[in-house]
């Protein structure tokens, strides 16, 4: 097979992306083949994988439904700074591509995630939130395989809230989102590594959109 591995790496992504729950339909070929960027013949083989593998079930003419939830172990300690470091380099890409590939559908997906990020009412919700945004810039990035590189990293990432989302981290989202909307990818890197690395905000910017 002329693509090597990644018919595995896409069943990664979907595993990781809609096996979260017990007996949850996926979606159909078709829109997973348009959510990932693959041909429809790469995707059934992805899902032919997973069933391999009893992730999901379902087959002749049944819709598949996930069998198993994806968990993620928690890196240790020692690993966190490696993670946030990773996260960096690849997240920052990806916010990169996003700005330069994100069309009107997906720029209002990302709206309507930062909305309900500045609407959160917990810090247990805001943290649900954001988690929601940074998996739908994955996807808006147009990458399957960096997508699957980053899962593993934001899930662990996300998988405790903190005590509270500071206005900051919510202006520097917004300007993030907004960097996307006018295609200017330096300027969504950079909006990634202040969210990971957190510094004083300059007060020269705004974060209008």
């Amino acid at each position: 097979m002329s693509d090597g591995r990644l018919p595995e790496r896409l069943a990664e992504v979907i595993a990781q992306r809609h096996c979260t729950a017990p007996d949850v339909p996926l979606p159909s070929e078709r829109r997973l083949a348009g959510e990932l960027g693959a041909s429809r013949a790469m995707v059934r083989e992805a899902l032919a994988i997973l069933r391999a593998q009893g992730q999901i079930r379902g087959d002749g003419g049944h819709p598949a439904v996930a069998a198993v939830i994806q968990v993620h172990p928690e890196p240790p300690l020692a690993d966190r700074a490696a993670m946030l470091e990773a996260r960096s380099v690849l997240e920052g890409e990806v916010a990169a591509l996003a700005a330069l590939r994100t069309g009107p559908e997906e720029y209002a997906r990302l709206r309507d995630r930062l909305r309900a990020l500045f609407a959160a009412e917990s810090p247990e919700a805001a943290w649900r939130a954001e988690a929601d945004l940074h998996r739908d810039l994955l996807a808006a990035a147009g990458n399957p395989i960096l997508e699957s590189l980053c899962l593993p990293l934001l899930e662990a990432a996300y998988r405790e809230p903190p005590e509270a989302t500071g206005p900051e981290r919510l202006r520097a989202h917004q300007r993030l989102i907004a960097a996307i909307g006018r295609q200017q990818p330096q300027l969504a890197r950079d909006m990634v590594l202040e969210l990971l690395v957190p510094r004083e905000v300059s007060p020269g910017v705004t974060g209008s959109d």
